[in-house]
């Protein structure tokens, strides 16, 4: 309904998605960008309570657009830092993964065309 109704174009927390690959496939055919908390997931048990189980390489395997973010880092005890060294060491991401991931995310952000032009010179 909320793909219908509102027509988003990125969803925050959505990694249960994966529980209906329907709707992951629709998520991936409108481009929908799933802002996805990787740490704090696992740390609620939000989708699973292991790196290996988390479900964003499934998410991104089946062509969905997804973010790496933090949810409330003080709380959770994990840093950018650490999401991406679980990413790596559970997924094999390399920098050519990453880089395609921040890619997804600086083109979903919410800010005006300089400022993406000035974040993109900077990803280089």
């Amino acid at each position: 309904d909320t793909l219908r109704d509102l027509r988003p174009e990125r969803i925050g927390h959505g990694v249960n998605a994966i529980r209906d690959l329907a709707l992951v496939d629709r998520l991936a055919e409108q481009g929908v960008v799933l802002e996805v908390c990787p740490g704090s997931n696992v740390f609620l048990g939000a989708a699973t309570r292991t790196w290996t189980g988390h479900p964003i390489e499934r998410l991104r395997d089946r062509g969905v657009k997804v973010t790496v973010s933090t949810d409330d880092p003080p709380f959770f005890g994990i840093t950018m830092t650490s999401d991406y060294e679980n990413l790596e060491r559970t997924f094999g991401w390399d920098q050519e993964v990453f880089a395609a991931v921040n890619k997804v995310a600086l083109d979903a952000a919410f800010c005006d065309a300089a400022t993406k032009e000035r974040i993109a010179k900077r990803l280089e």
